[in-house]
C-alpha cells in the first residue's frame, strides 16, 4: 500500500504542534468546548481508517503468504496448511487510541468530581498526528545490583505530562465542559501575555532622579516619617545599654574581690547644646504614664542677637539621651512646665510674661492654646499645678509673683480664667494690710485643694485658703518668716501606702539663704533644719516611694541624699552631679522613686541611679518614720517660739530686699 502521508497531513501536524504549545489561558470556555469537539470527530474518523488500514493489511499479508507457500509446497499439503507470522513481519504498532482512552478517562474523572455529576467529556487528536507504520521507542532497561527498573517511554512521559498539565488548567479556570456547558457562568477573560508583562514593568521601583530625590527627601511628610523611624531605632539600639558585656560569669570571687555597693550611680547626660545654648534649667517633671519620660524647661536666651524663640521646653527619653524626643517652642521664657495628670500628651507651661502655655505632642511642637496678655496675669509665672475637678477632669492652677492666683476649668477654654483670687491678708490683720506678696512656689496640704503653703522671695511662707469655708474665708491667714532669704522650693510629703495621711502635712523649703528645713501646718517653728549646704539650696524634693527619704541640690554642684530614718545630721549619700562653676538648679525623682533627674545652670540634665537599699523601703520604714516625726512635732509644739528661730541663716547677708531667683539663677550659670 502507498504511504497515506502526504503535504495536507505534514502541514496538519504542524498546527497540531502549534496548539500544543500554545497557552490554554487563551481558550475561552466555548472555544475549548469546539475544540473537544473536533477532537471527537477527528478521533472516531481516525479509528474508522485504521479499522480499514488493519483490515486490508491483513488481506494483504494473507494472500502473499497464500502464494508463497503453495508455490514451495505440494498441492495435497495445501488443505494441511496454516498461515504462519513472517519472520521479516513489522511488530503491530501499539495503537495511540489507547494511550488517548486513558487521557479522556483522567478528565472525565476530574470533571466529574469537581461538577458533582457525571460529565461527558470528549477529546480527539488532529488528523495525521500518528503515522500507521511508526515503530515504537525502545523500552530502555537499567540493571543496577539485580534490580530491574523498567523506564518510562517518551510518549509515556509526553501523554502523561498533557493530562496533568490539563488537569491544573481545568481546575485553575473552572472550564465547563459537557451537556450542562451553557449553565455554566462564563469565564473571566485572562490577560494576555503582554499585558502581564506590561503590569509586571509598572510595578517594578521607578528610578528617580536627583531632583526628585532631593524635593521627596525635603518635603515635609518625609522628614516627619524620617524623623519618627530613627527615634525607633535608637531606642531598639539602646535598649541594653545598662547590660556589662564584659561580665565573667564563671569567675569565683573571694574576700578581697568584693566591692562596695555604690548607692549613687550616675547615669547618662542629656543635652543639646545646639537648643539650650548654656541656658539655665528652670523645672523638671516626669512623665505620670510613660516611666521614661521627663520634660525640661529652660531660661531665657543670654544672647539677645539670637533669633531662637526664649520659650523652650525639651522632652527626652531615658532611652535616647543623645537628642530630645520633642522639642517645644514659644516666645516668653517659660519658667514652669509640667505634664497633664490624665492627657500625657499634653505640656502645660508658665511664662515670664504671665501667659499659661498648652502644648500637643500629638499636633505640633508650638502652642496649641494659650491665655490671653490682657486677661489673667500680668507678672511672670512660676508655679503651676492642676487639681482634681468634677467628672474626672483637671483644672489649672497657676500663681504669679504678685500673689495673683487663677484657675483655669479647662486646657481648651482659656480665654478667660474660670475665677480669680488675689491673695490678701484676711480682716483683722492690718499690720500686714500694706505687704507686697511675692509667690515664687506653691504646695498643696495633702489632698485638700482649698489649703496650701506659698513660698515668696523675701523668705516668708504664707499659708491661705482659695475659697470661703465655715470660720475660714478666702485668702491669707498666716504668715511665718521661715527664711532670710529667698525661698526657692516648697514641697509636700506626697501620699504613701501605709503612711498615715497625717504625714502628708509635713512639707520641705528650700533658700538661698544655704538651708533646708522640715515643717508642719501644724507647728509655726521647723521640725528640722539641714546646715550642711556652703551655697545656695535650689532645690529639694520628697521620695514618692520611701517616707523618710528626699534630696537637695546646692550652687556647688553637691546633690544630697537624706535618710531621717537613720540620721538627720548628715546625708546618707553625697555625690558631685555637675561640672566645676556649675549649681544644681532643679531635682525630680521618677515615680519609682530610683531615678534622680538633676538639671544644672549649664542647660545639662543628668540621670542617677539610686540603690535600691537606700531608694525602696523596708517594712517598718514607714512606722520608724512617723514616731519619729511626731515626737519632733510635739517637741516644736511646747518649745516656746524665739528670735533665734528668726536669725538662723542671717550671717549669709541677705535681706527682704533679695534679686527674684531667676535673676540670681541666670547670674550663677555664667
Amino acid at each position: 500500500l502507498p504511504p497515506i502521508s502526504s503535504q495536507r497531513d505534514k502541514g496538519h501536524i504542524s498546527r497540531v504542534r502549534l496548539h500544543q504549545t500554545a497557552n490554554m489561558s487563551d481558550f475561552s470556555e466555548k472555544d475549548m468546548a469546539d475544540l473537544l469537539k473536533k477532537k471527537k470527530e477527528r478521533i472516531a474518523r481516525l479509528k474508522a481508517r485504521k479499522a480499514e488500514r488493519k483490515k486490508r493489511l491483513e488481506e494483504a499479508k494473507a494472500a502473499a503468504q497464500l502464494r508463497t507457500d503453495l508455490e514451495g509446497a505440494d498441492k495435497n499439503d495445501v488443505g494441511s496448511l496454516v498461515p504462519e507470522k513472517p519472520a521479516d513481519a513489522p511488530t503491530p504498532v501499539a495503537a495511540p487510541v489507547e494511550e488517548s482512552k486513558k487521557v479522556l478517562d483522567s478528565v472525565t474523572v476530574l470533571i466529574g468530581n469537581k461538577t458533582n455529576k457525571k460529565a461527558e467529556v470528549k477529546l480527539g487528536f488532529a488528523k495525521g498526528a500518528f503515522h500507521h507504520n511508526l515503530q515504537p521507542a525502545q523500552r530502555v532497561i537499567k540493571y543496577d545490583k539485580g534490580i530491574q527498573i523498567e523506564l518510562e517511554t517518551p510518549l509515556e512521559k509526553t501523554l502523561k505530562g498533557q493530562v496533568e498539565n490539563l488537569k491544573t488548567k481545568i481546575a485553575q479556570h473552572s472550564i465547563g465542559v459537557g451537556p450542562d456547558e451553557a449553565k455554566m457562568k462564563q469565564m473571566k477573560e485572562v490577560k494576555s501575555i503582554e499585558e502581564e508583562r506590561a503590569e509586571e514593568l509598572a510595578l517594578k521601583a521607578k528610578m528617580l532622579t536627583k531632583g526628585e530625590r532631593d524635593n521627596i527627601m525635603a518635603s515635609e511628610k518625609f522628614l516627619k516619617f524620617f524623623k519618627s523611624s530613627t527615634k525607633i531605632i535608637e531606642r531598639a539600639l539602646t535598649q541594653n545599654d545598662e547590660y556589662d558585656i564584659t561580665i565573667d560569669y564563671s569567675k569565683k570571687e573571694g574576700k578581697g574581690d568584693e566591692k562596695e555597693e555604690e548607692m549613687l550611680k550616675p547615669g547618662p547626660s542629656f543635652a543639646d547644646t545646639l537648643k539650650t545654648n548654656q541656658r539655665a534649667i528652670t523645672s523638671i517633671k516626669w512623665s505620670p504614664k510613660h516611666k521614661d519620660l521627663f520634660l525640661v524647661s529652660y531660661a531665657e536666651h543670654q544672647n539677645i542677637m539670637t533669633n531662637d524663640p526664649d520659650g523652650l521646653v525639651l522632652v527626652w527619653s531615658t532611652h535616647t539621651p543623645s537628642r530630645p524626643e520633642y522639642a517645644l517652642t514659644c516666645q516668653s521664657a517659660v519658667l514652669v512646665a509640667i505634664f497633664h495628670p490624665s492627657k500625657p500628651n499634653v505640656v502645660i507651661g508658665g511664662t515670664k510674661s504671665g501667659q499659661v502655655i498648652v502644648w500637643d505632642l500629638s499636633v505640633k511642637t508650638t502652642p496649641t492654646n494659650r491665655t490671653s496678655l490682657s486677661t489673667g496675669h500680668t507678672h511672670p509665672v512660676y508655679a503651676i499645678d492642676c487639681v482634681p475637678a468634677v467628672n474626672k477632669a483637671y483644672s489649672i492652677l497657676s500663681v504669679s509673683t504678685d500673689g495673683h492666683v487663677c484657675i483655669w476649668t479647662d486646657i481648651d477654654h482659656l480665654e478667660e480664667p474660670g475665677s480669680e483670687i488675689n491673695l490678701t491678708f484676711v480682716k483683722g490683720r492690718t499690720e500686714n494690710k500694706d505687704r507686697d506678696i511675692t509667690t515664687t512656689s506653691f504646695g498643696f496640704v495633702g489632698r485638700d485643694w482649698n489649703s496650701l503653703v506659698l513660698g515668696s522671695d523675701e523668705g516668708v511662707l504664707y499659708k491661705a485658703r482659695l475659697y470661703d469655708v465655715p470660720n475660714s474665708p478666702a485668702g491669707i491667714h498666716q504668715l511665718i518668716p521661715a527664711h532670710v532669704a529667698p525661698i526657692t522650693n516648697v514641697n509636700f510629703r506626697p501620699p504613701i501606702k501605709g503612711l498615715p495621711s497625717v504625714m502628708s502635712e509635713l512639707f520641705l523649703t528650700s533658700s538661698f539663704d544655704w538651708t533646708t528645713k522640715l515643717w508642719s501646718t501644724k507647728s509655726r517653728k521647723p521640725l528640722l533644719v539641714f546646715e550642711r549646704c556652703r551655697d545656695y539650696v535650689y532645690d529639694t524634693q520628697w521620695s514618692p516611694v520611701h517616707p523618710a527619704v528626699f534630696i537637695t541640690g546646692d550652687g556647688n554642684g553637691n546633690l544630697d541624699v537624706w535618710n531621717l530614718n537613720t540620721d538627720a545630721e548628715l546625708p546618707a549619700n553625697s555625690t558631685q552631679a555637675c561640672e566645676k562653676e556649675r549649681t544644681i538648679s532643679k531635682l525630680a525623682f521618677s515615680s519609682n522613686g530610683l531615678q534622680i533627674a538633676v538639671g544644672s545652670s549649664s542647660g545639662t540634665v543628668r540621670v542617677f541611679n539610686l540603690h535600691e537599699k537606700l531608694g525602696l523601703p523596708q517594712e517598718d520604714d514607714a512606722k520608724k518614720f512617723y514616731e519619729s516625726m511626731q515626737a519632733r512635732l510635739k517637741s516644736a509644739t511646747e518649745r516656746p517660739h524665739s528670735d533665734a528661730d528668726r536669725r538662723q541663716g542671717r550671717y549669709h547677708g541677705f535681706s527682704n530686699q533679695s534679686s527674684s531667683i531667676t535673676s540670681i539663677l541666670n547670674t550663677s550659670g555664667r
